[in-house]
C-alpha cells in the first residue's frame, strides 16, 4: 500500500478532515465521495496517457510496439492492451478513510517502474513508470470542495 502525499494544499485537506472529525466520527458519506475522486484518477490517467498530475507517460518501446504490431494491438494505447488493469481498479471507503486500489500482479511495475523479473514475458527488461494511482492539482481541489460542503452542512 502506497500513501498519497498532498502537495497542492495538504494543509487545508488535512485541516478539513480535523474539523469533520471533531464533528462527527462518522465520515461515511464524505468518505464514499473522496473514494468517488481517487476512483476517477486512473480512469482520467489512462485516458490521458498521463500521470495523475498531467506529466505524460513515456511512450512504449519500439520492441513492444513491435510486438503488438504483430499481435493486431497496436496502434494502441499504452497500458490499455486488455483493459485489465484499468478494469481491476476498486475504491473502498468506511468512516474514517477512503482508498482505491487493484490485485493485479503487474501493477506496481507499471506505476513506479522497474525492470522485469528474468523468468517474464520480457525478462529483464527496463520500464518505466507510469503512474495511473495518485492525485493532481485539479483532485486535492476536488476534495477540499468536498469537505468544505461538508463542513457546511454540520
Amino acid at each position: 500500500m502506497s500513501d498519497i502525499t498532498l502537495n497542492h494544499n495538504g494543509a487545508e485537506v488535512t485541516d478539513a478532515f480535523n474539523q469533520l472529525l471533531r464533528r462527527s466520527s462518522d465520515l461515511t458519506n464524505v468518505m464514499r465521495q473522496v473514494a468517488g475522486v481517487l476512483e476517477d484518477v486512473p480512469e482520467e490517467s489512462f485516458a490521458a496517457e498521463a500521470a495523475p498530475d498531467g506529466t505524460p507517460w513515456e511512450d512504449l518501446g519500439d520492441y513492444t510496439k513491435a510486438e503488438r504490431s504483430e499481435r493486431g494491438y497496436w496502434p494502441g494505447q499504452i497500458l490499455q492492451r486488455t483493459g485489465r488493469l484499468a478494469a481491476s481498479i476498486e475504491s473502498d471507503f468506511d468512516s474514517a478513510s477512503a482508498s482505491i486500489g487493484t490485485n493485479v500482479i503487474y501493477a506496481a511495475i507499471q506505476h513506479y517502474g522497474g525492470v522485469t523479473s528474468p523468468d517474464s514475458m520480457i525478462p529483464n527488461k527496463e520500464i518505466p513508470a507510469r503512474p495511473f494511482l495518485g492525485l493532481g492539482e485539479q483532485h486535492e481541489d476536488e476534495i477540499l470542495d468536498i469537505l468544505r460542503d461538508s463542513l457546511a452542512s454540520f
